[in-house]
Formats: structure tokens, sequence, C-alpha cells
């Protein structure tokens, strides 16, 4: 998988639970296992965004030196 492809695929998956967590807070109470499993998915992507993030700048670095 490409590094700009994995940095939009985690971006869209944060995005997602953040959504479903406002849904829980502002709309809908949510059952406690939905809550904690999309707790559990934020976890895992954080560490995989942010490396994705500093590989995807560490990218476009190099292409504006090229230039």
């Amino acid at each position: 998988m490409k590094k700009s492809r994995l940095f939009s695929v985690t971006v869209t998956i944060m995005i997602l639970c953040l959504s479903v967590m406002v849904v829980n807070g502002l709309i809908l109470p949510l059952p406690d296992w939905a809550v904690r499993s999309i707790g559990l998915l934020m976890l895992a992507d954080l560490p995989v965004l942010v490396y994705s993030r500093i590989r995807f700048n560490k990218t476009i670095n190099k292409e504006k030196r090229s230039l």
C-alpha cells in the first residue's frame, strides 16, 4: 500500500470513529460494547496515523527538493 494511500485510509477511519462518538454523545446513546470497540479502533489507528503522516511529509519534502 502506498504511503499516501495509507494516510488517507487512516484519516478516513479516524473521521468515521469521531463522527460515531459525536452521534453517541449528542444524538443517540450507543451500547457500551460499541463505544468500547470504537475506542479501541481509534487507539489502534492513532499510531498508524502518526506513522503515515510522518512518511507522507518525508515523501513531499523529497519531491520538493528534487524540483
